[in-house]
Protein backbone atom coordinates (compact mmCIF):
# COMPACT_ATOMS: atom_id res chain seq x y z
CA UNK A 1 0.00 0.00 0.00
CA UNK A 2 1.25 3.85 -0.90
CA UNK A 3 -0.15 6.63 0.37
CA UNK A 4 0.91 9.67 -1.61
CA UNK A 5 0.43 12.99 0.03
CA UNK A 6 2.51 16.04 0.81
CA UNK A 7 4.26 15.72 3.81
CA UNK A 8 4.87 19.50 4.62
CA UNK A 9 0.86 20.02 3.98
CA UNK A 10 0.11 23.08 6.49
CA UNK A 11 -2.61 21.38 8.14
CA UNK A 12 -4.38 18.07 8.90
CA UNK A 13 -6.09 16.98 5.22
CA UNK A 14 -9.74 17.02 5.27
CA UNK A 15 -11.27 14.81 2.11
CA UNK A 16 -14.15 15.87 0.86
CA UNK A 17 -14.60 13.71 -1.79
CA UNK A 18 -13.77 9.13 -2.06
CA UNK A 19 -15.12 7.07 -4.36
CA UNK A 20 -15.58 2.85 -4.02
CA UNK A 21 -16.12 2.92 -7.23
CA UNK A 22 -13.85 0.47 -9.90
CA UNK A 23 -10.93 1.13 -11.17
CA UNK A 24 -10.71 -0.85 -14.81
CA UNK A 25 -8.56 -0.84 -17.78
CA UNK A 26 -10.37 -1.55 -20.77
CA UNK A 27 -9.79 -3.15 -24.11
CA UNK A 28 -12.07 -1.02 -26.53
CA UNK A 29 -13.11 -2.54 -29.93
CA UNK A 30 -14.29 -0.26 -32.74
CA UNK A 31 -16.78 -1.26 -35.86
CA UNK A 32 -13.54 1.07 -38.24
CA UNK A 33 -10.66 2.09 -35.94
CA UNK A 34 -7.67 -0.01 -34.43
CA UNK A 35 -8.42 -1.60 -30.76
CA UNK A 36 -7.23 0.44 -28.13
CA UNK A 37 -5.77 -0.98 -25.17
CA UNK A 38 -5.40 -0.20 -21.30
CA UNK A 39 -8.13 2.82 -21.70
CA UNK A 40 -8.56 3.58 -18.05
CA UNK A 41 -12.25 3.28 -17.46
CA UNK A 42 -14.93 2.43 -14.41
CA UNK A 43 -17.23 3.95 -12.02
CA UNK A 44 -14.31 4.85 -9.72
CA UNK A 45 -11.65 6.72 -12.35
CA UNK A 46 -14.63 8.86 -13.59
CA UNK A 47 -16.52 9.96 -10.51
CA UNK A 48 -13.02 10.85 -9.30
CA UNK A 49 -12.38 12.92 -12.27
CA UNK A 50 -15.62 14.47 -11.88
CA UNK A 51 -14.51 15.53 -8.31
CA UNK A 52 -10.89 16.81 -9.30
CA UNK A 53 -11.54 18.73 -11.78
CA UNK A 54 -13.14 21.02 -9.31
CA UNK A 55 -10.71 21.03 -6.77
CA UNK A 56 -7.11 22.50 -8.74
CA UNK A 57 -3.91 21.69 -7.57
CA UNK A 58 -3.59 23.47 -4.43
CA UNK A 59 -6.76 22.07 -3.52
CA UNK A 60 -6.40 18.35 -5.06
CA UNK A 61 -5.01 16.52 -2.17
CA UNK A 62 -8.48 16.51 -0.76
CA UNK A 63 -9.28 14.44 -3.17
CA UNK A 64 -9.20 10.71 -2.17
CA UNK A 65 -8.36 8.33 -4.71
CA UNK A 66 -8.52 4.80 -3.87
CA UNK A 67 -6.92 1.78 -6.95
CA UNK A 68 -6.88 -1.74 -6.46
CA UNK A 69 -4.70 -3.11 -8.92
CA UNK A 70 -2.62 -6.48 -9.75
CA UNK A 71 0.95 -6.96 -11.02
CA UNK A 72 0.00 -5.87 -14.75
CA UNK A 73 -1.10 -2.38 -13.53
CA UNK A 74 1.12 -0.46 -16.13
CA UNK A 75 3.63 2.08 -14.82
CA UNK A 76 2.92 4.76 -17.19
CA UNK A 77 -1.01 4.94 -16.09
CA UNK A 78 -0.08 4.86 -12.72
CA UNK A 79 2.31 8.23 -12.71
CA UNK A 80 -0.33 9.96 -15.02
CA UNK A 81 -2.97 9.33 -12.70
CA UNK A 82 -0.59 10.51 -9.78
CA UNK A 83 0.13 13.51 -11.41
CA UNK A 84 -3.15 14.64 -10.20
CA UNK A 85 -1.83 14.90 -6.82
CA UNK A 86 -4.56 13.81 -5.21
CA UNK A 87 -4.93 11.88 -2.03
CA UNK A 88 -3.54 8.67 -4.04
CA UNK A 89 -3.97 5.04 -2.27
CA UNK A 90 -2.27 2.38 -4.57
CA UNK A 91 -2.97 -0.99 -3.36
CA UNK A 92 -1.39 -3.76 -5.24
CA UNK A 93 -1.94 -7.18 -4.85
CA UNK A 94 1.08 -9.16 -6.96
CA UNK A 95 -0.92 -12.31 -6.95
CA UNK A 96 -3.88 -11.19 -8.55
CA UNK A 97 -4.41 -9.50 -12.30
CA UNK A 98 -5.84 -6.16 -12.60
CA UNK A 99 -9.56 -5.59 -13.12
CA UNK A 100 -9.67 -5.71 -16.67
CA UNK A 101 -12.89 -5.25 -19.48
CA UNK A 102 -13.87 -5.94 -23.29
CA UNK A 103 -15.88 -2.96 -24.54
CA UNK A 104 -16.93 -3.49 -27.92
CA UNK A 105 -18.77 -0.34 -30.12
CA UNK A 106 -21.52 -2.10 -32.26
CA UNK A 107 -21.99 0.86 -34.26
CA UNK A 108 -19.97 4.32 -35.42
CA UNK A 109 -22.09 6.57 -33.30
CA UNK A 110 -20.96 4.53 -30.18
CA UNK A 111 -24.93 3.93 -28.71
CA UNK A 112 -24.87 0.28 -28.88
CA UNK A 113 -22.21 -1.43 -26.95
CA UNK A 114 -21.64 -5.08 -25.09
CA UNK A 115 -18.50 -4.75 -22.30
CA UNK A 116 -18.04 -7.74 -20.02
CA UNK A 117 -15.22 -8.54 -17.54
CA UNK A 118 -12.35 -10.45 -18.37
CA UNK A 119 -10.34 -11.01 -15.07
CA UNK A 120 -11.50 -11.25 -11.39
CA UNK A 121 -13.24 -7.56 -10.29
CA UNK A 122 -10.85 -6.47 -7.53
CA UNK A 123 -13.65 -4.29 -5.36
CA UNK A 124 -12.68 -1.35 -3.36
CA UNK A 125 -14.20 -1.57 0.19
CA UNK A 126 -14.62 0.20 3.16
CA UNK A 127 -12.02 -1.89 4.48
CA UNK A 128 -9.62 -0.69 2.24
CA UNK A 129 -9.71 3.09 3.81
CA UNK A 130 -8.92 2.04 7.75
CA UNK A 131 -6.10 4.07 8.76
CA UNK A 132 -6.06 6.36 6.10
CA UNK A 133 -7.54 10.12 5.46
CA UNK A 134 -10.33 8.63 2.87
CA UNK A 135 -12.05 7.03 5.84
CA UNK A 136 -12.84 10.77 6.69
CA UNK A 137 -14.30 12.07 3.69
CA UNK A 138 -17.08 14.55 3.33
CA UNK A 139 -18.52 12.61 0.70
CA UNK A 140 -18.87 9.12 -0.45
CA UNK A 141 -19.73 7.68 -3.99
CA UNK A 142 -20.48 3.86 -4.47
CA UNK A 143 -22.22 2.01 -7.45
CA UNK A 144 -23.85 -0.56 -5.93
CA UNK A 145 -27.16 -3.05 -5.94
CA UNK A 146 -29.54 -2.11 -3.12
CA UNK A 147 -28.41 -4.76 -0.79
CA UNK A 148 -24.98 -4.30 -1.19
CA UNK A 149 -25.21 -0.72 -0.83
CA UNK A 150 -27.12 -1.29 2.79
CA UNK A 151 -24.02 -3.32 3.42
CA UNK A 152 -21.28 -1.29 2.05
CA UNK A 153 -22.65 1.79 4.19
CA UNK A 154 -23.32 -0.18 7.33
CA UNK A 155 -19.67 -1.11 7.08
CA UNK A 156 -18.50 2.37 6.23
CA UNK A 157 -20.73 4.01 9.06
CA UNK A 158 -19.49 1.40 11.99
CA UNK A 159 -15.73 1.44 10.58
CA UNK A 160 -15.94 5.13 11.01
CA UNK A 161 -17.22 5.11 14.46
CA UNK A 162 -14.45 2.36 15.60
CA UNK A 163 -12.35 5.24 14.53
CA UNK A 164 -13.34 7.77 16.69
CA UNK A 165 -15.52 9.74 13.46
CA UNK A 166 -18.85 9.83 14.21
CA UNK A 167 -20.33 12.45 11.82
CA UNK A 168 -21.98 11.44 8.99
CA UNK A 169 -21.19 11.88 5.32
CA UNK A 170 -22.91 12.71 2.52
CA UNK A 171 -23.50 9.64 0.53
CA UNK A 172 -23.99 9.79 -3.17
CA UNK A 173 -25.32 6.47 -4.48
CA UNK A 174 -26.00 5.44 -8.42
CA UNK A 175 -27.21 1.81 -8.74
CA UNK A 176 -25.27 -1.05 -10.49
CA UNK A 177 -27.89 -1.31 -14.34
CA UNK A 178 -28.37 -5.20 -13.75
CA UNK A 179 -30.07 -4.43 -10.47
CA UNK A 180 -32.61 -2.08 -12.00
CA UNK A 181 -35.68 -3.70 -12.27
CA UNK A 182 -38.78 -4.02 -10.55
CA UNK A 183 -38.49 -6.74 -8.45
CA UNK A 184 -36.09 -4.55 -6.47
CA UNK A 185 -37.97 -1.54 -6.16
CA UNK A 186 -38.37 -2.67 -2.42
CA UNK A 187 -34.18 -3.25 -1.71
CA UNK A 188 -33.75 0.32 -3.09
CA UNK A 189 -36.31 2.27 -1.13
CA UNK A 190 -34.50 0.48 1.64
CA UNK A 191 -31.19 1.64 0.68
CA UNK A 192 -32.30 5.21 -0.24
CA UNK A 193 -32.98 5.69 3.34
CA UNK A 194 -29.28 5.70 4.14
CA UNK A 195 -28.17 7.67 0.99
CA UNK A 196 -28.65 11.26 0.30
CA UNK A 197 -28.73 11.48 -3.16
CA UNK A 198 -29.40 8.73 -5.57
CA UNK A 199 -29.05 8.90 -9.14
CA UNK A 200 -30.42 6.18 -11.82
CA UNK A 201 -29.73 7.28 -15.65
CA UNK A 202 -32.95 7.57 -17.18
CA UNK A 203 -32.95 4.13 -18.90
CA UNK A 204 -32.53 2.54 -15.42
CA UNK A 205 -35.35 4.76 -13.71
CA UNK A 206 -37.63 3.72 -16.70
CA UNK A 207 -36.78 -0.42 -16.36
CA UNK A 208 -37.52 0.11 -12.38
CA UNK A 209 -40.96 0.64 -13.20
CA UNK A 210 -41.50 -1.62 -16.29
CA UNK A 211 -40.64 1.29 -18.88
CA UNK A 212 -38.28 1.27 -21.74
CA UNK A 213 -36.69 4.67 -22.75
CA UNK A 214 -34.01 3.00 -25.06
CA UNK A 215 -35.88 3.96 -28.32
CA UNK A 216 -37.59 7.06 -27.08
CA UNK A 217 -37.42 9.20 -23.71
CA UNK A 218 -40.86 10.33 -22.51
CA UNK A 219 -39.45 13.73 -20.02
CA UNK A 220 -42.74 13.59 -18.12
CA UNK A 221 -42.77 10.52 -17.90
CA UNK A 222 -39.45 10.45 -16.24
CA UNK A 223 -40.33 13.26 -13.90
CA UNK A 224 -43.24 11.18 -12.54
CA UNK A 225 -41.39 8.54 -11.63
CA UNK A 226 -38.77 10.29 -10.14
CA UNK A 227 -40.96 11.97 -7.69
CA UNK A 228 -42.46 8.14 -6.96
CA UNK A 229 -39.18 7.40 -6.30
CA UNK A 230 -38.55 10.36 -3.90
CA UNK A 231 -41.37 10.09 -2.17
CA UNK A 232 -40.98 6.35 -1.39
CA UNK A 233 -37.36 6.70 -0.98
CA UNK A 234 -36.70 9.98 1.34
CA UNK A 235 -40.40 9.73 2.97
CA UNK A 236 -42.06 11.96 5.75
CA UNK A 237 -39.79 14.58 3.42
CA UNK A 238 -36.41 13.95 4.68
CA UNK A 239 -33.87 15.60 3.03
CA UNK A 240 -32.30 14.14 0.19
CA UNK A 241 -32.21 14.29 -3.34
CA UNK A 242 -33.06 11.97 -6.90
CA UNK A 243 -30.64 12.88 -9.66
CA UNK A 244 -31.68 11.48 -12.94
CA UNK A 245 -28.73 11.66 -15.37
CA UNK A 246 -30.23 11.81 -18.88
CA UNK A 247 -27.29 12.12 -21.33
CA UNK A 248 -28.39 14.42 -23.88
CA UNK A 249 -31.78 15.32 -22.27
CA UNK A 250 -29.54 16.69 -19.23
CA UNK A 251 -30.41 16.22 -15.78
CA UNK A 252 -33.06 15.95 -13.64
CA UNK A 253 -33.18 16.78 -9.89
CA UNK A 254 -36.12 16.01 -7.81
CA UNK A 255 -36.24 17.30 -4.10
CA UNK A 256 -38.25 18.39 -0.81
CA UNK A 257 -40.35 19.86 -0.86
CA UNK A 258 -41.54 20.51 -4.24
CA UNK A 259 -38.13 20.66 -6.39
CA UNK A 260 -38.28 19.44 -9.89
CA UNK A 261 -35.95 21.12 -12.22
CA UNK A 262 -34.06 20.38 -15.93
CA UNK A 263 -30.24 21.36 -16.12
CA UNK A 264 -29.79 20.94 -19.88
CA UNK A 265 -26.44 19.34 -21.37
CA UNK A 266 -23.62 21.37 -22.13
CA UNK A 267 -23.24 19.94 -24.94
CA UNK A 268 -26.35 19.96 -27.71
CA UNK A 269 -27.42 17.93 -30.12
CA UNK A 270 -29.21 20.37 -33.11
CA UNK A 271 -31.36 18.90 -35.66
CA UNK A 272 -30.58 18.43 -39.39
CA UNK A 273 -32.44 19.16 -42.27
CA UNK A 274 -33.72 15.83 -42.38
CA UNK A 275 -35.30 15.90 -38.99
CA UNK A 276 -32.52 13.71 -37.76
CA UNK A 277 -30.93 14.91 -34.50
CA UNK A 278 -26.95 15.36 -35.26
CA UNK A 279 -24.69 15.06 -31.90
CA UNK A 280 -22.89 18.07 -31.02
CA UNK A 281 -19.25 17.69 -32.43
CA UNK A 282 -17.08 17.84 -29.17
CA UNK A 283 -19.10 14.34 -28.45
CA UNK A 284 -16.73 11.45 -29.02
CA UNK A 285 -17.45 8.76 -26.07
CA UNK A 286 -20.28 8.98 -23.73
CA UNK A 287 -18.62 6.59 -21.29
CA UNK A 288 -17.89 7.54 -17.91
CA UNK A 289 -19.92 10.56 -18.06
CA UNK A 290 -22.29 9.94 -16.02
CA UNK A 291 -19.78 8.94 -13.27
CA UNK A 292 -17.86 11.76 -13.65
CA UNK A 293 -21.13 13.96 -13.73
CA UNK A 294 -21.61 12.73 -9.75
CA UNK A 295 -17.92 13.69 -8.89
CA UNK A 296 -19.11 16.79 -10.02
CA UNK A 297 -22.25 16.57 -8.29
CA UNK A 298 -20.19 15.74 -5.17
CA UNK A 299 -17.92 18.97 -5.09
CA UNK A 300 -20.91 21.25 -6.31
CA UNK A 301 -23.21 20.31 -3.29
CA UNK A 302 -20.49 20.62 -0.71
CA UNK A 303 -19.28 24.07 -2.63
CA UNK A 304 -23.41 25.39 -2.58
CA UNK A 305 -25.50 23.23 -0.83
CA UNK A 306 -27.94 22.92 -3.06
CA UNK A 307 -29.13 20.20 -4.79
CA UNK A 308 -29.92 22.01 -8.33
CA UNK A 309 -27.30 24.20 -8.18
CA UNK A 310 -24.39 20.95 -7.92
CA UNK A 311 -26.17 19.65 -10.52
CA UNK A 312 -24.48 22.81 -12.85
CA UNK A 313 -21.36 21.33 -11.55
CA UNK A 314 -21.49 17.61 -12.83
CA UNK A 315 -23.09 18.70 -16.12
CA UNK A 316 -19.83 20.26 -16.72
CA UNK A 317 -17.42 17.41 -15.13
CA UNK A 318 -19.43 14.93 -17.82
CA UNK A 319 -18.47 17.24 -20.43
CA UNK A 320 -14.84 16.94 -19.64
CA UNK A 321 -15.72 12.89 -20.11
CA UNK A 322 -17.44 13.35 -23.54
CA UNK A 323 -14.46 15.04 -25.49
CA UNK A 324 -12.38 12.37 -25.78
CA UNK A 325 -11.95 7.95 -25.57
CA UNK A 326 -11.04 7.52 -21.80
CA UNK A 327 -9.91 10.49 -19.39
CA UNK A 328 -8.85 13.90 -20.56
CA UNK A 329 -5.85 15.65 -20.23
CA UNK A 330 -4.44 17.48 -17.33
CA UNK A 331 -2.09 20.54 -18.58
CA UNK A 332 -0.79 23.86 -17.97
CA UNK A 333 -2.24 27.43 -19.66
CA UNK A 334 0.72 28.26 -21.00
CA UNK A 335 0.16 32.12 -20.57
CA UNK A 336 -1.57 32.07 -16.79
CA UNK A 337 0.06 28.88 -15.81
CA UNK A 338 -3.37 27.99 -14.54
CA UNK A 339 -4.42 24.37 -14.46
CA UNK A 340 -6.34 23.42 -17.86
CA UNK A 341 -8.07 20.27 -19.20
CA UNK A 342 -8.42 19.72 -22.60
CA UNK A 343 -6.69 22.74 -22.94
CA UNK A 344 -9.54 24.49 -20.87
CA UNK A 345 -10.35 25.89 -17.65
CA UNK A 346 -13.18 24.26 -15.49
CA UNK A 347 -14.22 27.18 -13.59
CA UNK A 348 -13.99 29.21 -16.95
CA UNK A 349 -16.36 26.47 -18.76
CA UNK A 350 -18.91 26.30 -15.51
CA UNK A 351 -19.14 29.84 -15.67
CA UNK A 352 -20.09 29.78 -19.41
CA UNK A 353 -22.55 27.18 -18.48
CA UNK A 354 -24.21 29.00 -15.68
CA UNK A 355 -24.36 32.64 -17.92
CA UNK A 356 -26.22 30.36 -20.17
CA UNK A 357 -28.57 29.28 -17.86
CA UNK A 358 -29.46 32.76 -16.88
CA UNK A 359 -30.32 33.54 -20.15
CA UNK A 360 -32.51 30.99 -20.93
CA UNK A 361 -34.70 32.35 -17.47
Amino acid sequence: MDLVAEADAPQPLRIKFASLGLVVLDEIHFPSKATQKDVVGGSGSYATLGARLFQPASKSLCIGWTIRAGSDFPSPIRSNLESWNTTFQFIEDPSQMTTRGCLEYLDESHDSKRFNYVTPILGVRPEHLRGTPLLDSSIFHLLAEPEEAITTIRDLLELRHQSGIDHRPLIIWEPRPSSCVPSNLKSFYQAMAMVDVFSPNHIELGVCFGHSFIKGVDLDLVERLATTMLESGFQDGREGAIVIRAAEHGSLVVAHPSTQTWCPAFYQSSKHDSGLTVPHPKIIDPTGAGNAFLGGYAIGLQETSDFVQAASYGTVAASFALEQIGLPVLGKDPCSGEEVWNGCGVIQRLKDYESRLKEKK
